[in-house]
């Protein structure tokens, strides 16, 4: 008589539920035929929004925040997405969908459009490359995109968030030159992170190159976001050395103007120290 083989135990392979998917449409768009660089570009833009990350904030998306790619559909391009905070996700990516729609009724609010800056750039160049859109789908729910980028969406942000001026910005040359565009990296006091600068042509940039850990006083023209003043974008047109003289200098030169007070102070170089 056989030997009765125990019942195999069922294990479920059940597929876990898409939170959202974004979906590049454009003529003849189809997934083989997108360069991996644009998808990897679009959904990390899409990550960003869905985190809510500040890019002048935070360098990277936090992993309890981060979004994996679930799967790849035809009909267009698209992408389904998982977010590990799906409720975050889903509430950040709708209010940048009301965000986009209220700029077509000169609305908005500029800290939230500081914020959405940069992927809302991203998209824009994509949706170009693609010849259409880029849209993004709740999961589960209607068909209709929560919000789409067009190629100008950018523009318009633009126009409506930058003042373009001629300033200078003191600062520490990091770096300079660059294989197919002149770039300075200066370290600006007061700036968390590094000043990645444009540079008027390769003449400049050499020069600048001879000051690599130097303080420069950079010449030319900025982009400031509107309300906030950060500086988003600058070109360096020109530089000089500035002249940097020391705290006894300094005091010496007070005390020949007249300003006798300082004699009161036991200890001028500490008392400047501290209140720097």
């Amino acid at each position: 008589m056989a030997k009765k083989q125990p019942a195999r135990t069922q294990r479920s392979h059940k597929k876990p539920l898409a939170t959202f998917e974004v979906r590049l449409v454009g003529p003849d768009v189809l997934p083989e035929k997108i360069p991996l660089r644009v998808v990897s570009d679009a959904l990390s833009a899409v990550q960003d929004i869905a985190s809510g990350r500040d890019p002048f904030e935070e360098q990277h998306v936090s992993p309890e925040r981060s979004i994996n790619l679930l799967d790849v559909r035809r009909g267009s391009a698209a992408y389904s997405c998982i977010a590990r905070a799906p409720k975050e996700a889903v509430t950040n990516l709708t209010r940048f969908g009301s965000l986009l729609s209220s700029l077509d009724n000169n609305q908005g609010n500029g800290d939230d459009l500081v914020t959405a800056l940069r992927p809302i750039a991203t998209l824009s160049e994509i949706a170009r490359s693609v010849g259409g859109r880029v849209q993004v789908m709740i999961s589960g729910q209607h068909r209709t995109p929560i919000f789409s980028i067009h190629q100008d969406d950018y523009r318009r942000v633009s126009e409506r968030l930058f003042v373009t001026g001629e300033t200078t910005i003191v600062g520490r040359v990091e770096r300079a030159g660059g294989a197919t565009e002149m770039r300075c990296l200066l370290r600006v006091p007061g700036r968390r992170r590094i000043l990645y600068c444009n540079v008027k042509d390769q003449k400049l940039a050499r020069r600048l190159g001879r000051h690599l850990y130097e303080e420069i006083a950079a010449t030319g023209t900025a982009t400031w976001i509107h309300r906030t003043w950060r500086i988003h974008d600058f070109t360096i047109n020109d530089f000089t050395r500035p002249r940097l003289g020391s705290v006894t200098e300094a005091i010496e030169e007070l005390r020949s103007a007249g300003l006798s007070a300082w004699d009161e102070v036991d200890d001028p170089e500490k008392y400047l120290r501290e209140l720097q």
